[in-house]
């Protein structure tokens, strides 16, 4: 299944952009989190669970933990989880940490998916250990010299070599054009925000 992924925390956008696309995922990141609720009252959990009621239960929406080890990371992930109801997945980071992070959630019945994923092997790690999805930061690659598209191209190879049912996201694209050359390259859920999705209407 394809997954337009709208990245905001502005519940105004989340009306207008659901009111006027198929869009059939929502998803946070700290630093939107962080922009979005300055000078407000709302917390990350109060939003969240605002959102959460605006598009209904059964909608996946991807909420990333703060923690930095395991421990902390699993916290977080069972306080998301039992705040925010309905089809609520859980962003973990890649990196030791997060892939010890993972099977334990795994076993506590909560999904992961697995961010800042930068290649082939990161994208297998998470895969193993038991993230239902891993999210390449394309336009990230694309400043550190390398390439995006390509990783996800790769990724999507991989899993599909092995038999890996792992969801493929290419998030942090900036314009229509690097939406087009992910689902292209075989990412099956993109992340966009409303106004990329306003310029791809027309």
């Amino acid at each position: 299944m394809l997954e337009f992924c709208l990245v905001t925390f502005d519940i105004d956008e989340v009306r207008e952009a659901s009111a006027l696309f198929p869009i059939n995922c929502y998803a946070d990141n700290p630093s939107v989190a962080a922009k979005d609720l300055t000078g407000g009252r709302a917390t990350f959990l109060s939003r969240s669970r605002e959102i959460r009621s605006a598009v209904g239960d059964e909608v996946p929406f991807y909420l990333e933990v703060l923690g930095d080890t395991c421990g902390e990371m699993v916290e977080d992930a069972q306080r998301i989880v039992a705040e925010v109801s309905g089809n609520t997945l859980v962003k973990i980071p890649s990196c030791p940490e997060g892939y010890k992070a993972i099977p334990v959630l795994r076993n506590l019945g909560i999904r992961v998916s697995c961010t800042a994923v930068f290649d082939v092997n990161q994208a297998l790690l998470a895969a193993m250990a038991g993230a239902v999805c891993v999210a390449v930061y394309v336009s990230r690659l694309d400043k550190c010299g390398g390439d995006g598209i390509e990783v996800v191209r790769a990724i999507r190879r991989a899993f599909d070599a092995y038999g890996i049912g792992c969801m493929v996201c290419a998030a942090s694209l900036k314009v229509p054009g690097d939406v087009e050359r992910a689902l292209m390259a075989g990412a099956q859920n993109v992340t966009v925000n409303l106004t990329m999705l306003k310029d791809m209407a027309f």
